[in-house]
């Protein structure tokens, strides 16, 4: 005779576990949802924020092919953010 019997609750609660999420999987399909695209959105892991997405500007085209004016534009920006992080690390170090 076995010491430790699982009581009726006990037996209700490792039933549910499994057979709630079961559950839910097909009566999201059968709804035509994604299951594991809701379970993330309610947990927060779905895509990040439009705002923290990297957007192109607008003025640049990446099928366009490069000139000698567009690389020039380019050097000239590099050169200008490199200059502002030394200034904004200097200001910091101090």
């Amino acid at each position: 005779m076995p010491r430790n019997r699982l009581t009726g609750f006990s037996r209700l609660l490792i039933f549910l576990i499994i057979a709630l999420p079961v559950v839910y999987v097909g009566a999201s399909l059968y709804n035509g949802e994604d299951p594991v695209a809701n379970v993330k959105g309610w947990l927060g892991m779905d895509d990040p924020a439009p705002a923290e997405r990297y957007e192109a500007p607008p003025s640049t085209a990446r099928d366009a092919p490069a000139t000698f004016e567009s690389v020039e534009e380019v050097r000239a920006e590099n050169d200008r953010l490199r200059q502002e992080l030394a200034r904004c690390q200097g200001l910091t170090e101090s």
